[in-house]
């Protein structure tokens, strides 16, 4: 019995931190479009990498800019950026990423493009005059054009995995920030709440304790969130188990 009472008030004290985490999760997803820098978070990565994938090129005057039928890629930057705020479906991401950057492939830039992505820069410049001027592309150019799209695939998932991990894991933490603090305070407006006996106020290492315990209850929050209810279920399973076994 007084172990069926431990599983019962271990699994709700679990359950109850789990739930605070997911209020973390709630609370920071609420305020989250009202701060870019937020959602900007790991788009580092991608920007560095695109930018090296979609280069200038001097026109007739000499002047730097963007191929001709292709976005600038300023702009190039601002549409992959929109999906990265709005979330989209990383595949989506770097298949909208992957057209802009083989448009952006021309005559000018070739060099720069083939210098990137370790092919060879004359045939790629070649490649890219075909495709200007609608030229079926030989066996010799058609391989060169495959190994530049696989190596832009290739590149375009690493930044976009790496990036996807680092916004990911600064969403855990500050979860876990804004957890710890609604652990603090709840943690004080209980003990502000509780009265003590004689009228006495309370002590410094009463309030030290309830903060630590508080503290400790906010950083196990955002780990224990998606397994909570897993975890408690498990804890009692275990529990049931070995009582079974002690009465064998």
């Amino acid at each position: 019995m007084q172990a069926d009472s431990l599983s019962q008030n271990l699994g709700a004290v679990i359950t109850a931190i789990g739930a605070l985490g997911t209020a973390a999760f709630g609370l920071l997803e609420a305020i989250k479009p009202g701060i870019k820098s937020i959602n900007l978070i790991g788009f580092d990565g991608i920007r560095q990498t695109v930018s090296s994938l979609t280069p200038l090129e001097r026109n007739a005057e000499g002047v730097l800019g963007a191929p001709k039928n292709a976005l600038p890629q300023a702009n190039v930057l601002k549409t992959l950026e929109s999906n990265w705020v709005n979330g989209n479906d990383l595949g989506s991401q770097k298949a909208i990423a992957k057209s802009l950057i083989k448009l952006h492939l021309s005559a000018g830039n070739a060099p720069a493009l083939a210098q990137a992505t370790n092919v060879d820069g004359k045939i790629l410049t070649e490649v890219a005059q075909s495709i200007a001027a609608g030229n079926a592309l030989d066996q010799p150019h058609s391989d060169t054009y495959s190994r530049f799209d696989l190596i832009v695939t290739a590149m375009l998932d690493e930044c976009y995995q790496c990036s996807d991990d680092i916004y990911r894991n600064w969403m855990r933490a500050l979860a876990a920030v804004i957890a710890v603090i609604l652990a603090l305070a709840g943690g004080y407006i209980l003990g502000a709440s509780t009265p003590v006996s004689g009228g006495a106020v309370h002590d410094f290492g009463w309030w030290f304790r309830e903060m630590a315990t508080a503290l400790i209850v906010g950083l196990l929050a955002t780990p224990l969130a998606p397994i909570a209810k897993d975890l408690s279920t498990a804890l009692a399973t275990a529990v049931n188990t070995m009582q079974l076994v002690k009465k064998v």
